[in-house]
């Protein structure tokens, strides 16, 4: 997940002659382990605008997760993770706020804290077109439903994961969603 690999996304927007919507790349990756908060909810939840995600975010920064987490971090940036699946995306999930750890340390991470590794996949790598980060993400995900409706198109739904790296620019930034997939 180098930053130089961003490529624009294609342009989303169903029109009669629009383009497939396609990933940016496709890319194995290993297993590993996040750590942060969560809580459990669906999509129904979050379009109706009863959602939870946006205040696991406000929790996180409010309570400086992410700082008391520093000394264990493997890798820059932040983590938005989707597992425990219930009915593919249609059912309950679990999303966790967190960022990539070294270790599985439970005992030294703040109490509200817990872990989840991230298993080994392959994984369909969508890229957010630039702009403000809660609006490019929420129509990122749109076009990766639509996608993943698309003949051929298999989620796994083992783990799938937003990548913000350290630079991000929250009003003109771009995501990377790693979308596992079935093989």
């Amino acid at each position: 997940m180098k930053q130089n690999e961003l490529k624009p996304a294609a342009h989303n927007r169903k029109t009669p002659n629009s383009k497939k919507i396609e990933p940016a790349r496709f890319e194995e990756h290993p297993s590993f382990t996040l750590a942060g908060i969560s809580t459990v909810t669906t999509n129904a939840a979050e379009l109706s605008g009863e959602g939870k995600i946006g205040k696991l975010y406000e929790q996180f920064y409010s309570q400086n997760i992410g700082e008391h987490l520093a000394p264990h971090q493997q890798q820059p940036g932040q983590y938005s993770c989707y597992f425990n699946y219930k009915a593919g995306d249609a059912g309950q999930y679990e999303v966790m706020v967190g960022v990539h750890v070294r270790d599985n340390v439970q005992d030294q991470y703040p109490e509200s804290v817990s872990t989840f590794i991230v298993p080994s996949a392959k994984y369909a790598v969508f890229v957010s077109e630039p702009g403000p980060i809660i609006e490019a993400v929420q129509r990122a995900w749109a076009d990766i439903w639509q996608w993943s409706r698309q003949p051929g198109n298999v989620r796994a739904f083992t783990g799938d994961f937003e990548y913000y790296g350290p630079n991000i620019d929250p009003i003109d930034g771009q995501v990377e969603i790693y979308i596992a997939i079935s093989q």
